[in-house]
């Protein structure tokens, strides 16, 4: 740890800052202490990615799929908080107090070799955590790995995602470590598999037995050639560690061993890791480092700093510079897919859907609708959509029982404002379809998907709410947050607009007459306001503390979450407070289930619920779905029901543990709140619209290639399901 520059700030969100730990491409890294004395590791992103719109939505799903992944008694690094929407975002990762792997070697050189099996069996044990929950880590090196004295922690899993795709690296750049790095990363610019992290690993464990790197030094470009050419060096390998790292760093994915194998190969059970990892595991043979009992550890500022400039302990970003030859290239559907194909009880691949269509199915390219995939119906024919919007060209559906679902037409607005909320507006009758786009504008779409209007009002359009006589809409600011209050008529007439200083709110609340919105984002600076249809306020709370999320009204209250750590009850009429309840740490949006709040929150016990009352029922930490104040559900009969990493999860509102879920078949890139409609519940995940009923049956899906990276949720009216696309909304007709 290093001590504090001028330019450093000194606090970030809630936790003051301690020292410097370091850098890299990503951002700066700072140790820090929250109210209640605990540690946390807080990385501070770039200005030059914070300017990304791509880079944020990508790393605000990757800390939400993160939260789920750690804790006690895991061997990852627990993401604790994290601010994705302020002007420098930032996440908290539970503080490790031990060095890195890479540090470790180069003091005390190469590890022994049962040491090199504990480590090889505790990072197995953390890929398959991170791999369940529908994530790649990307990045697995030695330098990302801490050792500490009850085992190691993985650290940094799933966020080198964001810096793909960036203005960084979409001319040609490969993220990740020069040495680390699988063949397939390489070739493949990025996507990658689970199968990539299992290589990666291959090469941490050579290193760390061998105390050298195993594709050797020098220029990036010759390091990468030597990956892609299987030049490895292992001679430093013991040759009882050879059968344990060699099937790694095998070049054919399929043929690597999965993380559950690995700890096999290993020689441990879940037991015996356990018992092994004692402080002192990873030098048995050094001398303990102890204190006075009347003196706590301390971190001290190293004596002779390394110039910043020069450290990069975090990420690394390697320029593409190895030419792929022709005999290199990979198929169409290779080059569709981030994931070779798995053995049975793994998630389908997409490859697999791929090859599965190529056996009596119709896989179209090109403009229209971007890649839905569509089978054949049980009569032989191909089910078409009508060709009544601006674009109609359905590729390719896939159905659970019932009918085969139909593309019906899709509706292209440049993409979407704002990253969550109903992906359009419906009319009462529902013979209206509003649409807020990424292009400026609020457009009104026939139930057949004829444009009827569509109203300039410059700047990205977030979900719209409807009513009889108006449509009602958020404007994007800078930061994401929102700019600006606007009413449109029914007939594409702007009838008023209101300044919004910032806020949390991605969309709009209805409460009767009034429209609800949250303004500020700071833990000093905000408030909830109520507008009326003329453009009035009725009314607004004190200002304070700002809400974290958007409000939840349940009859005669309306919920609402703060920075400053507390749920309030107030009065929908008047936004009298009726209660307060002190959380400590910034919860999120609450949900009303079965007489019970449930919401996130930071802090180790992620999960709670709170009685309508105020009185605080339980808090747990269910690793199924994490938790922080990001953390979303919906009611779904006496459930609650929320979307993470890949999976469709229902908790019970009296406890918060898991009732059933269901995984998805992609690997948690994009996902939508869920939407219930009914007896049944649609979210999309990746690719795939998911249909289930209340006892967790899944009823239909239908799969699409050009989701969002953030997907606004579906809207349901009857067996027609509007959903999100790249390119703006499509209408499916689907049966459950």
């Amino acid at each position: 740890m290093q001590e504090l520059r001028e330019t450093d700030p000194r606090r970030i969100g809630p936790y003051e800052v301690m020292g410097w730990l370091g850098a890299g491409g990503m951002g700066e890294v700072y140790l820090a202490e929250a109210r209640a004395g605990v540690r946390l590791a807080v990385k501070v992103v770039r200005a030059e990615y914070a300017e990304d719109r791509i880079f944020r939505a990508r790393f605000r799903q990757e800390v939400r799929a993160a939260q789920t992944v750690g804790g006690a008694g895991t061997y990852t690094a627990r993401v604790v908080d994290a601010d994705t929407e302020g002007e420098r975002p930032w996440m908290a990762t539970e503080f490790v107090d031990g060095p890195n792997l890479r540090d470790a070697v180069l003091d005390g050189g190469p590890l022994s070799e049962d040491v090199v099996r504990l480590l090889a069996a505790a990072l197995g044990e953390a890929l398959g955590a991170i791999h369940a929950r529908g994530m790649v880590h990307r990045d697995l090196k030695p330098s990302n790995i801490l050792l500490a004295p009850e085992g190691p922690r993985v650290i940094d899993f799933g966020i080198v995602r964001a810096l793909e795709a960036t203005a960084l690296t979409r001319t040609g750049a490969v993220v990740g470590s020069v040495g680390y790095v699988s063949p397939e990363q390489i070739r493949n610019g990025g996507r990658v598999g689970p199968p990539s992290d299992i290589f990666s690993l291959g090469a941490v464990l050579a290193y760390a037995a061998a105390g050298r790197e195993p594709f050797g030094e020098g220029q990036d470009s010759v390091v990468l050639l030597r990956i892609l050419t299987g030049d490895i060096d292992l001679t430093g390998v013991p040759q009882g560690l050879r059968p344990l790292v060699e099937p790694c760093l095998s070049e054919d994915p399929a043929r690597r061993p999965a993380p559950a194998e690995l700890v096999e190969a290993a020689g441990h059970t879940v037991r015996s890791l356990r018992d092994g990892m004692r402080p002192g595991w990873y030098r048995p043979d050094a001398d303990p480092v102890t204190c006075a009992e009347d003196e706590p550890a301390r971190w001290q500022p190293e004596p002779e700093p390394v110039p910043r400039e020069h450290v990069s302990r975090v990420e690394y970003i390697v320029p593409e510079t190895v030419t792929v030859t022709a005999a290199e290239t990979v198929t169409a559907a290779e080059t569709a897919t981030d994931t070779p194909e798995r053995s049975p009880g793994r998630a389908p691949s997409r490859r697999r859907l791929l090859r599965a269509a190529s056996a009596g199915a119709v896989l179209a390219t090109g403009g229209g609708v971007g890649g839905w995939l569509w089978l054949r119906d049980p009569g032989g024919g191909q089910r078409r959509g009508s060709a009544g919007g601006s674009t109609a060209r359905p590729s390719w559906a896939a159905s659970v029982g019932g009918r085969a679902p139909g593309v019906l037409w899709q509706y292209e607005t440049g993409g979407l404002g704002g990253r969550r909320g109903p992906c359009v507006a419906l009319s009462p009758d529902g013979a209206r379809v509003y649409v807020g786009g990424a292009d400026e504008s609020l457009h009104a779409v026939s139930s057949e998907g004829r444009q009827l209007w569509a109203v300039q009002l410059h700047g990205r359009v977030m979900a719209p709410l409807a009513t009889a006589d108006s449509v009602y809409c958020l404007l994007e600011d800078e930061r994401e947050g929102a700019s600006r209050l606007c009413a449109v008529t029914v007939e594409g007439t702007l009838r008023w607009t209101r300044t919004i200083d910032g806020g949390s709110s991605q969309f709009l609340v209805g409460a009767g007459d009034l429209v609800l919105v949250t303004t500020g984002n700071t833990a000093s600076r905000g408030r909830l306001r109520a507008y009326g249809a003329d453009g009035r306020v009725r009314w607004q709370t004190a200002p304070g503390p700002a809400p974290t999320s958007e409000p939840t009204v349940v009859d005669d209250d309306v919920y609402v979450s703060t920075f400053g750590g507390a749920v309030e009850a107030l009065d929908v009429r008047t936004g009298n407070r009726t209660w307060s309840v002190r959380i400590d740490v910034d919860p999120g949006r609450a949900e009303a289930v079965d007489g019970t709040l449930v919401l996130g929150s930071a802090g180790d016990r992620g999960l709670r619920g709170i009685a309508l009352d105020g009185r605080p029922k339980w808090s747990v930490d269910n690793r199924d779905v994490g938790g922080s104040r990001y953390f979303t559900s919906v009611a779904f009969g006496a459930v609650a029901l929320t979307t993470n990493g890949g999976r469709l999860t229902a908790l019970s509102p009296r406890d918060g543990s898991t009732v059933w879920d269901v995984t998805g078949g992609g690997i948690g890139q994009s996902r939508s709140d869920p939407t219930v409609q009914g007896a049944f519940a649609y979210a999309c995940l990746d690719s795939t619209l998911y249909v289930v009923d209340r006892r967790g049956k899944l009823r239909s899906r239908v799969a699409f290639a050009d989701p969002q990276v953030d997907t606004h949720h579906p809207v349901v009216r009857g067996d027609r399901v509007y959903v999100a696309t790249a390119k703006g909304v499509t209408a499916v007709d689907v049966l459950v």
